[in-house]
């Protein structure tokens, strides 16, 4: 994957462009897109490229109502969540829901958008993305590359609550300065995001059998000994299926339904907890961001936010006691 300008590669090096409609169609390298201004006046159209080692994410803002056809480059995906309801028509058809728009089809995209129409798209490579959904013992799906717009309600609920959480990683992505806030970035964009992407896609729309309760509760166990053993290093939900052969759908319903919340969750709680211990029987002047270092927390400020939810008193309370 490559951009047209250079300045756009690395998560740490945000970009907001302001540019005519040719301009802000031409920008990633390897697309094949013509948008055409529908309405009268001076175009003010902006886009905010944020690029991982993989992935990128592109936040479109239109002043002016756009045509837009063309096609993605044969080794992304490529999908479209709007801010709002920007859409008018998808393929000739009219959208009057709020969806996800699936850039895939090998015939191309073809879309009206509204006046001041924003969203964010987001491209993942192909291989990546097989990998990924392998590792997650996921299903095949025809879902991608069906050029039909997939309404965010009813069904879609794991899709729509997927949008709310790109939303969120943008505004967090934008607002990273610090080198270990970047480098926490770049990971997120390059792991958790298609990881989640893929969980709410198979959630959504995916028909699975659900496993035995027996095997359930063996993967269960399974993964809470792979999780206490590997807990310093803060491992991934694909490590974790990896380890149990369950699936990411299967390994979240045996948590939930056994211990009452995710395995995400789960992780977390232990790793805070066992930073807890060591702050409560340290010796004299050890610093607490040494102890949640220690233990793959890089940003105190979440640090922090997270120990004094769980425990009710900050990091350093617990050291001083």
């Amino acid at each position: 994957m490559s951009l047209k300008d250079p300045h756009l590669v690395q998560a740490d090096n945000v970009k907001v462009i302001s540019s005519d409609i040719d301009e802000l169609a031409s920008l990633m390298d390897g697309w094949d897109n013509d948008w055409r201004q529908l309405e009268t006046g001076l175009p003010q159209n902006r886009v905010e490229i944020i690029a991982g080692e993989h992935t990128v994410i592109q936040q479109i803002s239109l002043s002016h109502s756009i045509h837009q056809q063309g096609t993605v480059p044969s080794p992304l995906m490529t999908f479209g969540f709007p801010a709002s309801q920007s859409i008018l028509s998808w393929g000739g058809r009219e959208t009057p829901s709020l969806a996800m728009y699936d850039f895939n089809c090998t015939s191309g995209y073809d879309a009206v958008t509204r006046r001041e129409a924003s969203g964010v798209m987001v491209s993942f490579p192909k291989v990546n993305i097989a990998r990924i959904a392998e590792r997650l013992k996921l299903p095949a799906t025809q879902l991608i590359g069906s050029n039909v717009p997939h309404l965010l309600a009813g069904e879609n609920y794991p899709l729509a609550e997927f949008r709310q959480y790109l939303y969120g990683l943008c505004d967090g992505l934008s607002k990273a300065k610090l080198p270990y806030e970047r480098h926490l970035a770049t990971i997120e964009l390059d792991e958790e995001l298609p990881v989640r992407f893929l969980t709410a896609l198979a959630e959504s729309r995916l028909e699975s059998r659900d496993l035995p309760l027996k095997i359930r509760q063996k993967g269960l166990r399974l993964a809470i000994d792979y999780i206490e053993a590997n807990c310093q290093y803060n491992p991934s939900i694909p490590d974790i299926c990896a380890a149990t052969d369950l699936s990411s759908r299967s390994l979240d319903r045996a948590f939930k339904e056994c211990l009452g919340i995710g395995p995400k969750r789960y992780l977390l709680n232990l790793r805070l907890t066992q930073v807890r211990r060591q702050l409560k029987s340290a010796p004299p002047r050890t610093k607490v961001v040494d102890i949640a270092n220690g233990w793959g927390f890089w940003h105190m400020g979440d640090f922090a936010r997270e120990y004094r939810k769980m425990f009710g008193e900050l990091p350093a309370e617990s050291l001083t006691r």
